[in-house]
């Protein structure tokens, strides 16, 4: 089909040159069938209703943070729907009042805002009250945020940061990853579940860099929407494909959703599938740029497609700081960063190579601590066969991503590589696989190659079938009934267990509840006396008592989260 000489459908600024994109093949057509197509896309409850996860990893950012939550649920359609995952990293010491966390920023702006405390042990228990009225207090707070918090200067890097996110997800029906300074048009949830369904696509995820707030003001002039779109793809100095901070193209006045060949960390949409199937890399720690593009090859490589939106859902908010950052940007000067580790990094370097396979680079001493097989080449296979589920899937190969991407990866003697200028960024086709394939069947199966296979992520708060591997496979001729059917399978096991292990005998019962009794009143009712007895005040008795007396309070999410870390 020839390019459309209007622009109908839009058109792709690539970095050098405008092209207009090609239209879709017409429904119902020969054309149309005799081609393959993506497994149809599937809701468990339609647009309005689907259940959203969002996760927000910030590195002591806490007041702009908690801005963006506040952002996140005023300009939703329907914020009830939304679920929160924040990844806490900042001071945890008693003494880092000027370093908050972005759940109590949040409260804080929802006028449930924590007293000012004195230091000390004595004081933990006041200040624990005060947390626990505010928890209570404060919108969404209890129900609707999780959380996993960690001191800074444990932080290994936004990657090993959003790894975290298995400790927080639920069973929410999609995922949108974002960064923890971000605006959002109105009715964000809404738009982006539609723009989901447009993809035709149950693998799709819409991914784009945000447009910045001040760019948004401009936008909103025009009468064609602008998105950016990253389309060149780069070589870095040690061979792995890197995808640049800033989008070097833009896609005017699309009709719907357009297949990439890039992704942003800053943005990402999709079903939460997405998350157990391709978890993010515990692994790849200190990393910033090296970590985009091997991502991006195990999500395509195990099936996933990634679209630019034909709207803008997300925005960069860059113009309020919080005090630990300011104006002179990122690096040693700008932006707080988290502890360096030269060796973790060049570890984690190897890592990314080892998963695309290029062996430049690698020195006799590293590839000798890869161990297993023999020779540089040996050792990687073996290498690449570890990763497991953070490595690439079966459902595409490799060449086929480089046949799409335009790119080339460097030959031993690092010769050979390129990047691809942006060509091809307008119109990319979609290239099939066989269904039939698990997303989570790995490049290596591990038997006879992994010698120290990575163990697959827990996810401890989501019991769907996909968070241990037990998914549907595509396609199937009951559509989404297929999913609740497996659902409702596991519901009924999880009941059926535990009326078995409930079947005690009353005997067994009532002795247990004689031992609990006894111990309860060693503990309160002896030590009361034992008090007394030592001459401790009244007063003093008066609070243990009531303290045994007091209610067991409802621990949120977000603590309970925690204590699974």
């Amino acid at each position: 089909m020839s390019i459309s000489t209007t622009g109908k459908y839009g058109r792709v600024f690539d970095g050098r040159s405008f092209q207009n994109v090609i239209p879709p093949p017409p429904p119902n057509t020969a054309k149309q069938q005799q081609q393959p197509l993506p497994v149809p896309p599937t809701t468990t409850a339609g647009s309005s209703k689907s259940t959203i996860f969002v996760s927000i990893p910030q590195f002591r950012d806490g007041k702009r943070c908690a801005q963006t939550l506040q952002s996140l649920f005023t300009s939703a359609s329907h914020p009830e729907r939304v679920h929160v995952g924040l990844i806490e990293q900042t001071d945890t010491g008693e003494h880092a009042r000027d370093d908050p966390t972005c759940l109590e920023e949040y409260c804080a702006l929802m006028g449930y805002k924590m007293k000012e405390h004195r230091v000390g042990i004595e004081h933990r228990g006041v200040k624990q009250e005060d947390w626990d009225s505010v928890m209570e207090g404060c919108p969404r707070a209890m129900d609707q945020i999780r959380s996993v918090r960690f001191h800074h200067l444990a932080a290994k890097g936004p990657v090993y940061a959003r790894s975290f996110i298995r400790k927080v997800l639920g069973n929410e029906e999609f995922c949108m990853q974002i960064d923890a300074a971000t605006e959002f048009a109105q009715g964000w949830d809404d738009l982006a579940v539609k723009q989901w369904m447009k993809t035709g696509n149950e693998y799709a995820v819409l991914s784009n860099v945000p447009l910045s707030g001040k760019e948004r003001e401009r936008n909103s002039v025009d009468k064609s929407v602008e998105v950016p779109r990253q389309c060149a793809i780069k070589i870095g100095s040690e061979g792995v494909p890197l995808f640049e901070n800033v989008a070097d193209g833009k896609a005017i006045g699309l009709t719907q959703p357009l297949l990439s060949t890039t992704q942003s960390s800053s943005f990402a949409f999709a079903k939460c599938h997405y998350e157990t199937n391709v978890p993010h890399d515990p692994f790849a720690v200190q990393l910033l740029e090296t970590e985009k593009f091997p991502r991006y090859a195990r999500l395509w490589t195990r099936g996933y497609d990634v679209y630019t939106p034909s709207i803008n859902i997300v925005y960069r908010d860059n113009v309020v700081l919080h005090p630990l950052h300011h104006t002179a940007g990122h690096g040693d000067e700008g932006e707080k960063k988290w502890p360096k580790n030269d060796n973790e990094r060049r570890n984690a370097h190897i890592r990314m190579k080892v998963l695309l396979d290029i062996h430049h680079g690698i020195t006799s001493a590293e590839a000798a601590s890869l161990a297993g097989g023999n020779g540089i080449g040996g050792k990687i296979s073996t290498a690449r066969a570890n990763l497991g589920i953070y490595g690439l899937g079966r459902r595409r190969t490799l060449d086929q991503l480089l046949d799409f991407t335009g790119i080339a990866l460097p030959s031993g003697d690092f010769t050979g590589q390129h990047g691809n200028d942006g060509n091809g960024c307008s119109n990319p086709a979609w290239v099939p696989y066989d269904t039939s394939i698990s997303p989570r069947e790995n490049l290596f199966d591990g038997t006879g190659k992994a010698d120290d296979l990575d163990l697959e992520p827990e996810f401890p708060l989501r019991t769907l079938p996909d968070a241990t591997g037990g998914q549907y496979d595509h396609p199937f001729p009951m559509g989404n009934a297929a999913w609740d059917e497996m659902t409702s399978s596991q519901k009924a096991n999880n009941e059926s267990s535990q009326e078995e292990s409930s079947d005690v005998p009353y005997s067994i019962v009532f002795l247990l509840w004689i031992v609990g009794l006894f111990v309860w009143y060693s503990r309160f009712a002896g030590n009361g006396s034992k008090m007394k007895k030592a001459g401790v005040g009244k007063q003093s008795a008066q609070v243990l008592r009531n303290s045994a007396k007091k209610p067991t309070r409802k621990i949120p999410l977000s603590e309970r989260a925690l204590k699974n870390v």
